[in-house]
Parts: structure tokens; sequence; C-alpha cells
């Protein structure tokens, strides 16, 4: 189970607990992180220019299961959760789409890629 997730940006470092290991994984230009609890994963927002442009999904043990940019003609913004407890991340776009400018995009593991969930709003 992860816990104490620590984020240590002047370190471009992102630590946390599972089971009796510490796990420190190196970010470089750390923003953000969140921990999905329901899943086991670790969620790092980086890279700010100046809001983040790389989002890196890592399991309980530290290694990197997915890596991506936002979505053509968005950016990230920020990670929350969703109804189901799961981390999603918001991205913006500058044009709306389908009338809206802010998505919600969660995880698919099956996948392995982001897939819109509905408008941030």
């Amino acid at each position: 189970m992860i816990e104490n997730l620590i984020c240590i940006k002047e370190n471009d470092l992102l630590q946390w607990a599972c089971g009796e290991r510490n796990i420190r994984v190196r970010m470089p230009f750390l923003d953000s992180a969140m921990v999905d609890s329901t899943r086991q994963l670790v969620f790092a927002l980086s890279q700010p220019k100046p809001l983040p442009t790389v989002l890196t999904i890592f399991n309980a043990r530290g290694e990197k299961l997915f890596w991506s940019a936002p979505p053509e003609g968005a950016i990230f913004y920020y990670l929350t959760f969703n109804q189901s407890k799961e981390v999603i991340v918001a991205c913006s776009y500058v044009v709306k789409q389908n009338g809206w400018h802010d998505w919600f995009y969660s995880w698919n593991r099956k996948n392995n890629a982001l897939s819109r969930s509905g408008p941030a709003y």
C-alpha cells in the first residue's frame, strides 16, 4: 500500500512508503503528484512551461507504467479524483472541444492510454 507521498520539488524527488520499503523516484522539474489508492498508483505532473507538459504514472514499487504529453491542442492543468476515487488529470484546451475548454482524462490501464471522461467545471 502506498503511504506518505512526499514531493520534494527543489530536489526533483518523489518519495513514498510501500510496505516496509521507501521508494524514491527522480522527477526532473516535478510540479505535483497524487496517490491513487484505489489502483495503488502514483500520478505525477512535471515539466511546467508554465503548466505541466508531462504526466507520468508509477506503480507502488516505483516502476514507470505510463508517460504522456497532453492530448493534442491541450495542456495538463491539475490532478484530482473522480467519483470512483481514482486520480484523473484535468486538461485545458485553447480552442473549445464540444463546448468546453477543460476536460478530465483518466488512464485506462488495459489500453495504456488516456481517455476523455468528461468536462471539467
